[in-house]
C-alpha cells in the first residue's frame, strides 16, 4: 500500500508526511520576554513531558519569536506559527504564568524596550486601549480577544486546549457582563484546567467556570528535573564565585522597581540591619529584566543607601540557571518574585515574601506554604521575618518540597490523559 500511495498518489504521499511530522503538543505562553519565572515553564515542562510521553513532539511558543538563550531559556516560535506546524488535533497547553484574563495591552507592552514602555503604557494604553489592543492583536496575527485566552477561531476546531497549574488573579477585573460570558465560556469549552492558588480557583468560579483543579506551580518541580551538576555545570563563573566567597551562608534580597520605590531607605536600613544581626552579607539579584518588571534600578537604588560596611554582592544577569544556584545555596531569600519564593520552596530554602499588597504571592503562599512562613512583610518587620523563617527546621522544609513535587505531578499525570 506503501508503494502504491507513492507511485499513484504523491498528494496523499506528502500529505502524509507533513501530518506525521507535525507536531502534537504547543506550549505556549509569555516565554519570549526576560522574566525569571516565565523563562522557567517552558524549560521545566518540556523535560516532565519529554521524559513521561517521549512519543509526542513538543513546540513552545510565544507571542513573538524569541531567542534568551544567553539566559539559559528555551527558543520560541510565534505561536501562529506554532498552530500551523502543528497537528489538526493537537494539544495547546498554557504552560503556567498569571495568563487567564491577560489582556493584549499588558502582554504585548512587556515585549517592548524598557525605554519605550512608559510612553506605550502611558499615552496608548491610557487615551486608546480598544485601539491599542485591536492593533496589537493584528501585529501578533491573532483574532482572539485575549492573548492567551484564544478563541476557536484562532486555535482550530479539533484542538484541545489545557491550563496548567496557571494563575488567574486578573479575573478578579473581569466584572463586565458581556467579558465574564466571553471568559467563562473560553474557559469552559477547555479541556482541563488547574491553577495555582485557591484565590484564582474562586475567581474561575465567579465566572462561571467550576471545573478547575488546584495544583502547585509547575516551576515547583525544578530541584527534581534540574540536578545539582547540571546546575553547576550551566552557572556562570562569576555566581559560583559569589556562591564560594560566601560559603558559610547568605541573604538573596530581590525585588522590583515599581514595589521598591520610595521605600528605598526603608528597605536599605532593615537590611542593613539584618546582615549585621546574623552576621551574613547580602546578596542582591534581579529576576525580572523585561519592561514593567525591572529590577536592576531598584538594587542600585538600595545598595546606595546601606549602611557603612554592609557587606553585600550583586548578581543583576538573569540567567535562569545562575539564578536557581543562587537561591539554592542561599541562608534565606527574601524578595517581592513569586518564582524566586517558588524556587526557594523547591529547594528547601526559608523564605520571606515582600510587601502586603503583591496578592499574587500571598495568594500562593496561603494555598501551599507552611502557616507561619512570614508573607506581606514591610521593611520594618524583615529582621523578624528572616528570624522565624531560619528559624523553620529543615526536615520540615523538605517535606513541604517533596509533598508539592508529588502534587504536581499527580495533576500532570492527570492532565495528559488529555494528550
Amino acid at each position: 500500500m506503501f508503494i502504491f500511495l507513492c507511485k499513484y498518489n504523491p498528494t496523499a504521499f506528502i500529505y502524509f508526511n507533513e501530518t506525521n511530522n507535525m507536531n502534537d503538543i504547543i506550549l505556549y505562553g509569555a516565554f519570549d520576554r526576560h522574566n525569571y519565572g516565565d523563562l522557567l515553564f517552558p524549560l521545566i515542562m518540556e523535560r516532565v513531558i519529554n521524559e513521561l510521553h517521549p512519543e509526542k513532539k513538543v513546540l513552545i511558543a510565544g507571542l513573538i519569536k524569541s531567542d534568551l538563550s544567553r539566559y539559559g531559556a528555551k527558543e520560541t516560535i510565534t505561536i501562529k506559527k506554532a498552530l500551523k506546524m502543528s497537528k489538526a488535533d493537537a494539544t495547546l497547553i498554557l504552560a503556567g504564568g498569571d495568563v487567564v484574563a491577560c489582556d493584549w495591552q499588558s502582554a504585548f507592552g512587556y515585549l517592548l524596550p524598557k525605554s519605550f514602555f512608559p510612553i506605550y503604557d502611558r499615552i496608548a494604553c491610557y487615551y486608546f486601549p480598544q485601539l491599542t489592543q485591536h492593533i496589537t492583536s493584528r501585529l501578533i496575527g491573532l483574532t482572539s480577544k485575549l492573548p492567551f485566552n484564544l478563541s476557536r477561531g484562532d486555535i482550530g476546531a479539533s484542538r484541545k486546549v489545557i491550563y496548567n497549574a496557571v494563575g488567574a488573579t486578573e479575573v478578579s477585573n473581569v466584572v463586565n457582563e458581556q467579558d465574564i460570558a466571553l471568559l467563562g465560556g473560553l474557559m469552559n469549552e477547555t479541556n482541563s484546567v488547574s491553577v495555582r492558588d485557591q484565590f484564582s480557583q474562586a475567581q474561575l468560579e465567579r465566572i462561571g467556570c467550576s471545573s478547575s483543579k488546584l495544583a502547585p506551580d509547575s516551576a515547583t518541580i525544578m530541584s527534581s528535573y534540574i540536578s545539582i551538576d547540571e546546575l553547576e555545570q550551566k552557572s556562570s563563573h562569576v555566581t559560583k564565585s559569589i556562591i564560594e566567597k560566601y560559603i558559610n551562608g547568605y541573604i538573596v534580597f530581590q525585588i522590583s522597581q515599581g514595589h521598591v520605590k520610595g521605600k528605598e531607605e526603608s528597605f536599605a536600613k532593615a537590611l542593613s540591619e539584618t546582615s549585621r544581626y546574623f552576621n551574613l552579607p547580602i546578596l542582591f539579584i534581579a529576576i525580572g529584566n523585561a519592561a514593567g518588571h525591572n529590577d536592576t534600578t531598584g538594587v542600585h537604588k538600595v545598595t546606595s543607601l546601606l549602611a557603612k560596611g554592609t557587606p553585600y554582592k550583586t548578581y543583576l544577569d538573569g540567567n535562569v540557571f545562575d539564578l536557581m544556584n543562587i537561591i539554592r545555596n542561599a541562608s534565606c531569600y527574601c524578595g517581592s518574585s513569586l518564582h524566586g519564593l517558588i524556587t526557594s520552596m523547591s529547594y528547601g530554602v526559608p523564605r520571606v515574601a515582600l510587601l502586603p499588597k503583591l496578592r499574587k504571592q500571598i495568594n500562593y503562599m496561603d494555598t501551599w506554604d507552611l502557616p507561619h512562613m512570614p508573607r506581606g512583610v514591610v521593611p520594618e518587620g524583615l529582621l523578624a521575618s528572616v528570624n522565624i523563617a531560619m528559624a523553620t527546621p529543615s526536615n520540615d522544609l523538605k517535606a513541604l518540597a517533596c509533598k508539592l513535587t508529588n502534587d504536581y505531578m499527580d495533576s500532570f499525570r492527570n492532565m495528559s490523559s488529555n494528550f
